[in-house]
């Protein structure tokens, strides 16, 4: 029997729509969000703003480029293996409309971000410089996951499982039935952590470059991972007793775990 304290969410996704064209507030959120990132990382080093703008704007396009590509390999290959193109073109070669990129996955975003900053300019940041990137731009991507989740919340998408009491919405857009906003839920972590990491900055206990990123990706595992709990699953993909998402996530620690180790940052010393 469900809850009837619930909250109907019947707002519009788009902050423009036509026929030809239409704009989210999912996009909006999303190019706040990089730009705060994009700005703050940018003060690291004076010296060689330029060179580092540079870099900057090549992680956010391998960010972009590795979250669609992941997107439609894990969440939605049925469709896009029939439609190839639209993997990288924001249109619907069906309706020859614009339709922008509806799917994106953190996860090949993190992925996509790390592999950049470690394949380009390396004769102009050392190791050290590139882990200080890392370490700021995880930091400031805490407010950007929050935003894109805030986006995913308007879009009606990532909802959680049905709920029958406490904190409940129903969105009309995916169905009738109450559901945790999982959405809402993941976003406050973020901001969470953002705040928490920056008490733990402050305190001048990360002395190393790097440990600053693992303690970042080992807070955001652990809250994704078990957030995943109360999602509906959004792949046909059938993996048992955890999700495409939690899996992803475990392979982004031992990832991480990987290249920390490769770079000799001396974690745990």
């Amino acid at each position: 029997m469900y809850t009837t304290n619930y909250y109907y969410w019947d707002f519009s996704p788009f902050i423009f729509y036509s026929e030809i064209f239409q704009f989210r507030y999912y996009s909006l959120l999303f190019a706040l969000g990089l730009l705060f990132v994009f700005i703050n990382v940018s003060k690291l080093f004076s010296e060689r703003k330029i060179k580092l703008e540079s870099l900057l704007i090549k992680m956010v396009i391998s960010t972009l480029i590795f979250s669609r590509i992941f997107h439609c390999l894990f969440y939605e290959f049925s469709y896009y293996s029939d439609n190839v193109l639209e993997i990288l073109l924001p249109i619907s070669l069906e309706e020859f409309s614009f339709k922008g990129y509806q799917g994106l996955s953190s996860h090949g975003g993190i992925f996509g971000f790390i592999f950049a900053l470690f394949y380009f300019d390396n004769q102009t940041f050392t190791k050290k410089d590139k882990l200080r990137i890392l370490d700021y731009t995880f930091y400031y991507s805490l407010v950007l996951m929050a935003l894109i989740r805030i986006g995913n919340f308007f879009n009606s998408e990532i909802v959680g499982i049905e709920c029958e009491r406490f904190f409940c919405f129903v969105f009309p857009y995916y169905d009738l039935v109450p559901r945790y906003p999982a959405q809402l839920i993941e976003a406050f972590l973020y901001i969470i952590i953002f705040f928490i990491v920056r008490l733990i900055h402050k305190s001048n206990s990360i002395d190393r470059p790097g440990r600053l990123s693992l303690i970042i990706i080992s807070y955001i595992s652990v809250s994704r991972f078990f957030i995943e709990f109360i999602k509906v699953p959004n792949t046909v993909l059938n993996t048992g007793f955890l999700n495409v998402a939690q899996l992803l996530t475990l392979s982004m620690v031992l990832i991480a775990l990987i290249i920390f180790s490769i770079f000799n940052t001396k974690l745990f010393k």
